[in-house]
C-alpha cells in the first residue's frame, strides 16, 4: 500500500495499492482530467492485474484490480472517451 498526494486527489482517503497507485500516477497527468478521488481498498483472492470503467455524474469510476486488492478510484472529467483511450494505452 502506497500514500500519495497531489493538486488532483482529494484529501478524504490516501492509501492506494500499487496497481491503483500507477493508474492515479498516469491519469493526474491528464489535462482532461480536473479532480480524482480515492476509493476503498477491497481485499480479494487473486491478483489479475485489470482496470473497468463505469459512467457516473462528471466523468468515471474506474475500479482497478491488482494483486489481492480492489480500489476504486472517481476521475472527474468532461471527456470521459479521451481518458478512457489514454488510460488503455498507457496501463498494462
Amino acid at each position: 500500500m502506497a500514500k500519495i498526494s497531489n493538486s488532483k486527489t482529494t484529501d478524504s482517503h490516501s492509501t492506494l495499492t500499487d496497481t491503483a497507485k500507477e493508474v492515479l500516477s498516469i491519469v493526474s497527468k491528464f489535462d482532461e482530467v480536473s479532480k480524482i478521488g480515492i476509493g476503498f481498498i477491497t481485499h480479494v483472492r487473486g491478483g489479475r492485474r485489470d482496470i473497468k470503467f463505469l459512467p457516473i455524474n462528471g466523468g468515471l469510476k474506474a475500479v482497478v484490480r491488482g494483486s489481492g486488492a480492489v480500489q476504486e478510484l472517481y476521475i472527474y472529467t468532461n471527456e470521459s472517451k479521451t481518458v478512457i483511450e489514454k488510460i488503455l494505452k498507457t496501463f498494462k
